[in-house]
């Protein structure tokens, strides 16, 4: 058959080509009504699909909260239509299992109190939710296990995991405040003392400018995602200043402890440059009074070697020292 002929223009074709591309239109027609038919009979008929729901334990005695889990997804065979099968496969309502504590059964299980559901449990709610036009024919586990311990609490403090960086002349400028800077956990002992600190979700951040605030998720590791906590998000807050280089020159001075004799001592060089970054905020406020920089005397220091380190004593701690120069001077006794 020539496949172009249904393309053509029926003023161009012969009376055979006519007669062929009406056989071949009506070939068409009764194809795809045969697979209507086909698919309508199918989907009418009897057939079972496979389906998986977590479960979750809620509603539980007060004080008390869960420790373990047997399993945390059940598994389930169907029977229905194939129509309604699809239907639950796609667009079903049901998200999670739930099932509260009273509706238990406990049974003890080396020394310890244990709550456990049947699978006619689980078939009966599965039922129950998914009308009754499906049968449930099997689950698995056929039984589900939760153990409850008393809850406590602990206050742990939160860790910033970020990876910053800044502009050209800009940095951070003080420290960066996180609120709350703590959050108070419910959960097993067993758990909560494995535990130091609450990190937050990694922040990634660069080419800053200027101060920014960021609400950041906390991040519960997964062995202890059920645990309580009084807060799941913090407020960030990382203050920027753009920065300059500043220079100061300082006289040394001479530290000698009550044990060791005063000597009279002649340095050379007598100062030292100290260089740091500054915030432009700050830069004015800076002044030499700010700053101390000494030297030990020679009885104090072993194997000095005829020169002495330099120890920067203070400095305000809105700076960022660079380096102090030089970092050690030559001394002479003086008789």
């Amino acid at each position: 058959m020539n496949w172009r002929v249904l393309w053509r223009k029926k003023d161009v074709l012969t009376p055979g080509e006519a007669a062929t591309k009406r056989k071949a239109y009506i070939f068409f027609v009764c194809l795809i009504i045969s697979t209507l038919f086909w698919i309508v009979t199918k989907l009418s008929q009897e057939n079972q699909a496979i389906f998986s729901l977590p479960v979750r334990f809620e509603e539980f005695p007060e004080g008390e909260l869960a420790a373990s889990q047997s399993d945390s997804l059940v598994e389930f065979t169907l029977h229905g239509t194939g129509a309604r099968l699809i239907q639950l496969r796609f667009f079903s309502q049901i998200d999670t299992l739930r099932f509260p504590s009273e509706r238990m059964f406990t049974t003890a299980r080396d020394g310890n109190e244990l709550y456990y559901l049947t699978g006619d449990q689980i078939a009966d709610e599965i039922t129950g939710r998914i009308e009754p036009r499906v049968e449930v024919s099997s689950v698995f586990p056929d039984s589900l296990f939760l153990q409850l311990v008393p809850a406590v609490q602990k206050r742990l403090p939160v860790k910033l995991e970020a990876e910053i960086s800044f502009a050209d002349r800009f940095d951070q400028y003080g420290s960066i405040d996180i609120d709350p800077d703590s959050v108070t956990l419910t959960g097993p002992s067993t758990v909560l003392d494995t535990l130091e600190f609450v990190a937050t979700r990694r922040w990634e951040v660069s080419n800053l400018r200027q101060t920014r605030t960021e609400v950041i998720p906390l991040e519960f590791p997964a062995k202890v995602q059920s645990l309580q906590a009084d807060v799941r998000h913090v407020e960030v807050t990382l203050p920027v200043e753009e920065f300059t280089e500043s220079t100061l020159d300082l006289e040394l001075q001479i530290q000698c402890p009550d044990e060791y004799p005063e000597v009279d001592l002649r340095l050379f060089p007598s100062s030292v440059t100290v260089s740091f970054m500054v915030s432009l905020r700050d830069y004015f406020s800076i002044d030499n009074q700010m700053f101390g920089a000494s030297v030990n005397c020679p009885a104090a220091v072993e194997n000095s070697d005829g020169r002495l380190e330099v120890q920067l004593d203070s400095h305000p701690r809105f700076v960022r020292i660079l380096h102090v120069r030089p970092s050690s001077v030559e001394y002479i006794i003086l008789e």
